[in-house]
């Protein structure tokens, strides 16, 4: 593939040295991982923060496939994986960090700028996106449509845009954006339990 490859032994090895830079992934064995919980816990921590993972395993717990892919791991690959599969999921990893960086960096953004409201103008901001009219908020809330008024002029100041209709496309790119999450996860749970027998659950 022509990449520059670093191997670690533990998930708490690999922990201890810099986080993965730039454009590139972690591949790590999900053989043997629930003996460290903890570990792995850190490892989807840093999923979460947008580390793009590839797992593979031979039979990996079900429990621990579906948390890893519902934090937004890339892939779960059976082993031995089917030829060129490996390739695919870390060049899909890759592709995804460039073009996930700058959509992580837009919503981190919005999500900074909508914590600058108040609980009141959270309110306001909430029924105005459902398109509810400044008196209808007003009545909902019980205010007057003058203060609804002034909080969307705060609202719309603090959020660096000019109109109602800017409030709605930032409020639907937040939602999209968790939606995306859930489907690539369920997405990859369907296609991880069609490769074959289902993993071994977790035992006590």
């Amino acid at each position: 593939m022509g990449l520059q490859v670093e191997a670690f032994a533990s998930l708490a090895e690999r922990a201890d040295r810099a986080a993965v830079g730039g454009h590139g992934c972690i591949v790590c064995g999900l053989d043997g991982v629930g003996l460290n919980q903890d570990d792995f816990d850190a490892l989807l921590a840093e999923i979460g923060e947008g580390t793009p993972v590839v797992l593979v395993g031979r039979s990996p717990p079900l429990e621990l496939v579906v948390r890893a892919l519902k934090a937004g791991a890339v892939d779960v690959l059976r082993r031995p994986a089917e030829p060129g599969a490996l390739e695919c999921a870390v060049q899909e990893a890759i592709g995804r960090s460039q073009s996930e960086q700058i959509h992580r960096s837009r919503i981190s953004e919005l999500r900074e700028r909508l914590d600058r409201l108040t609980y009141r103008e959270r309110e306001v901001f909430d029924r105005l996106i459902t398109g509810q009219l400044n008196k209808q908020v007003g009545a909902a809330l019980g205010i007057t449509e003058r203060t609804v008024k002034a909080h969307r002029a705060s609202i719309l100041r603090k959020l660096s845009v000019g109109s109602v209709a800017e409030l709605v496309r930032l409020a639907t790119t937040l939602e999209f954006a968790g939606q995306q999450m859930l489907e690539r996860a369920s997405t990859a749970s369907r296609q991880f339990l069609a490769r074959g027998e289902a993993p071994r659950p977790v035992t006590a």
